[in-house]
């Protein structure tokens, strides 16, 4: 009972620490891509709508 327990935890822990990695990577890969679309002309609006109706493919 103890070692399912402890799996258990591990796994909701990894799955936890997985998504808050993965939020912090899109997170800089948006402001990345933010600051490029300023270095090339786009008003701050126009960047952070073009961020925001991105369609990945």
């Amino acid at each position: 009972m103890i070692t399912a327990a402890v799996w258990i935890v591990i796994i909701i822990g990894g799955i936890v620490w997985f998504t808050h990695d993965e939020r912090k990577f899109d997170e800089r890969e948006s402001q990345r891509d933010y600051d490029k679309l300023i270095s090339i002309g786009y008003t701050p609006e126009e960047a952070a709508w073009q961020i925001n109706h991105a369609v990945e493919g």
